[in-house]
C-alpha cells in the first residue's frame, strides 16, 4: 500500500486538471491521472515520471461507468487506497438559446459533467467505505451555475446538477466520514476559454471588467482551492460551493446584453 496518500483525478491532460495533478504532486500525494485523451495524458504523465514525481496514467471516458469500475479497480491495485477524487473532466456543449439548442449536445454536455461526475463518485465512495477511508471527494462546478445568463445554457444546467450533486453526496456519505464539495471556477485560462473567449480583445475585457478584481484566472488558482478542500485543512468542510471566480459572483450584474452577440 502506497505511503502516500493517493488522489484520483478525471481530465487531467490540460487545463484545470492537469494543474491539479502538478499541484498534488508537489503536495506530496500519488495521482492517477485520467483523460479520455490518451495522447496527450500520456505525453504529460511522461514529463512528470521524468521529474521523479510518483503519477500513473489511465485512459478514461467519464461517461463509460464500467470502464470507470475497471480503472479505480486498477488504482487500488497498484496503490493500494485512494484519499481523494478531484472530478474535473467537463466539456461546455454550445451557445445555442433554449429555442435553437442541438439536444445530442445538450446531453453530451450532462453526460460528462454531470453522469460522469457521479460514475466516479460512487465507484471512489466504494472505495472510501470499505477501506474505512475518511476520503474527500471535490467536483468542479461553474460560476454559470450561480445566475442565468448567455453561457452556453446546456453547461449552465449541467453545473447547476453538480451543485445539486454536491450537495446530495455530501449528505448521503457524510455518515462514513466522507467529505464532497466543489469548486466554481469563474474566467480560467484554459486551452478552450483561451481559443474562444481570451482571444478575442472585446471578449476579454469583458470578462475583466465583471469581476472584482478585473482578471481572469490561472488553472493553478482553482487547482490550489481544489486541493485546499481535499486537505486535511478543510476537514469540517462538506457540502458547500467554493467560488474562484475573482469576484464575478459577488455583485449583480446586467446580462441581459450577451458578450457574444445573441438576441433571442
Amino acid at each position: 500500500m502506497s505511503e502516500k496518500k493517493v488522489v484520483v483525478i478525471t481530465g487531467a491532460a490540460q487545463g484545470i486538471g492537469l494543474a491539479g495533478v502538478k499541484k498534488f504532486l508537489k503536495e506530496g500525494w500519488a495521482v492517477a491521472a485520467t483523460d479520455i485523451k490518451k495522447k496527450e495524458l500520456d505525453e504529460e504523465v511522461a514529463k512528470l515520471v521524468a521529474e521523479g514525481h510518483d503519477v500513473t496514467a489511465y485512459e478514461l471516458d467519464v461517461t463509460n461507468y464500467k470502464q470507470g469500475q475497471e480503472v479505480i479497480a486498477e488504482v487500488v491495485k497498484k496503490y493500494g487506497r485512494i484519499d481523494a477524487l478531484f472530478n474535473d473532466a467537463g466539456i461546455t456543449g454550445h451557445r445555442k438559446n433554449i429555442l435553437n439548442f442541438d439536444p445530442e449536445l445538450i446531453k453530451q454536455a450532462e453526460d460528462v459533467n454531470l453522469w460522469g461526475s457521479l460514475y466516479l463518485i460512487q465507484h471512489v465512495s466504494r472505495v472510501f467505505v470499505e477501506k474505512k477511508i475518511k476520503g474527500a471527494i471535490v467536483n468542479v462546478s461553474s460560476f454559470v451555475a450561480s445566475f442565468a445568463e448567455w453561457s452556453p445554457f446546456g453547461y449552465g444546467i449541467s453545473k447547476s446538477s453538480v451543485d445539486g450533486l454536491t450537495r446530495t453526496a455530501a449528505f448521503h456519505l457524510g455518515k462514513y466520514g466522507i467529505r464532497v464539495n466543489s469548486v466554481a471556477p469563474g474566467y480560467t485560462k484554459t486551452e478552450m476559454a483561451i481559443k474562444y473567449d481570451y482571444s478575442d480583445p472585446k471578449l476579454r475585457k469583458a470578462a475583466e471588467d465583471k469581476s472584482l478584481l478585473n482578471r481572469w484566472i490561472e488553472p493553478s488558482e482553482i487547482a490550489a482551492a481544489a486541493y485546499f478542500l481535499a486537505s486535511d485543512e478543510a476537514s469540517a468542510i462538506t457540502g458547500v460551493k467554493l467560488p474562484v471566480d475573482a469576484g464575478y459572483t459577488t455583485t449583480k450584474e446586467d446580462n441581459k446584453v450577451s458578450l457574444y452577440g445573441e438576441t433571442e
